[in-house]
């Protein structure tokens, strides 16, 4: 497991980074491993069911592929809160073109959130737009677009079965969603760890001035991430909508604050500069699983909620402690 992270001050060299153990990685397998008691114990058939296990994995799925391109938007000292409607709006884009068959619809959506994503790259690297103010007028624009697109109505992909498959299907016994999940996590693993453009990820959100002397292009690295940001979505937007065989222009509501809850716990920080993928895949599973305990446990919505935000709080606290 390892954390990239600025060089610190007192070598400080914008585009260095280090590779560290991480306790808080090694913290959330335990309170994974926890939770995996906790429920046996509690609702021991119907947690450890198959179907129960495979639900959550699913949904996991969608939401991890988000907090992947979210680490790295993070990692800037950004934040992005639209990637639930855009992931709207990519699946409604996609669904635009149905009839053109599984190829189309994957590739109408991976464009739609590429758009969207680069927009506000663009607005945040370009237009000097601080990421929380651009992000929320793209949540409000997708979500609109999301709507007018598709006329209020969910479009039918019962016969995308290729679609499907990616929501539904399985390779020997393991979920496609899980794999195509695994698969974004290794590639941006190996994106933010050992190339150089993670280094500058890094970099940059850990000093942007300091990035900008050592020759690092500042702005096309903000905007690299958010477009990012909006490939993950596309893709997470073929994974929910071949769960539901639907594009729902109301789908991926509050979806942004479980992907950014996800990298909260794993460890990346909101400040910038320190980012973990294996973090932030830890931190999906942890969701995920607390999230289906409540709902087996038939504890109502607003306590699940208010369990959620007291969990980014959590978090967030700890963060600001141990980098005290």
């Amino acid at each position: 497991m390892s954390t990239a992270e600025a060089a610190p001050p007192a070598n400080k060299k914008a585009g260095g980074r280090g590779l560290n153990f991480d306790y808080q990685e090694y913290a959330l397998v335990g309170v994974i491993a926890l939770l995996v008691v906790a429920g046996t114990i509690l609702k021991g058939d119907s947690f450890l069911s198959t179907d129960n296990l495979f639900n959550v994995l699913r949904q996991g799925s969608i939401v991890g592929v988000m907090a992947i391109g979210m680490t790295f938007v993070i990692a800037t000292a950004g934040i992005d809160l639209s990637v639930g409607a855009m992931l709207a709006a990519a699946g409604v884009a996609g669904g635009l073109v149905v009839d053109s068959g599984s190829l189309a619809f994957m590739v109408g959506a991976i464009l739609m959130g590429v758009a969207l994503g680069s927009i506000n790259g663009l607005a945040v690297a370009y237009g000097k737009v601080v990421p929380f103010i651009a992000t929320l007028a793209m949540l409000l624009m997708a979500r609109g677009l999301a709507l007018w697109m598709s006329d209020k109505t969910p479009i039918s992909l019962f016969d995308l079965d290729a679609v499907r498959w990616f929501g539904t299907g399985e390779v020997i016994g393991i979920p496609s969603s899980l794999i195509v999940f695994l698969a974004v996590a290794a590639i941006g693993w190996i994106l933010l760890n050992r190339t150089p453009y993670g280094r500058y990820v890094v970099a940059v959100g850990g000093n942007q001035e300091a990035a900008r002397i050592a020759g690092i292009k500042v702005r096309w690295i903000l905007f690299s991430v958010y477009a990012l940001s909006g490939l993950c979505v596309g893709i997470a937007a073929i994974l929910l909508c071949g769960r539901l065989a639907s594009a729902s222009p109301v789908a991926g509501n509050l979806n942004e604050l479980d992907a950014i809850a996800a990298v909260v716990i794993g460890g990346t920080s909101l400040a910038g500069g320190r980012a973990t993928i294996v973090g932030t895949v830890l931190g999906v599973i942890t969701f995920a699983i607390v999230f289906n305990l409540l709902t087996l446990m038939n504890l109502a919505v607003e306590i699940q909620q208010i369990t959620k935000g007291g969990i980014i709080l959590a978090a967030v606290l700890l963060q600001r402690r141990s980098s005290t």
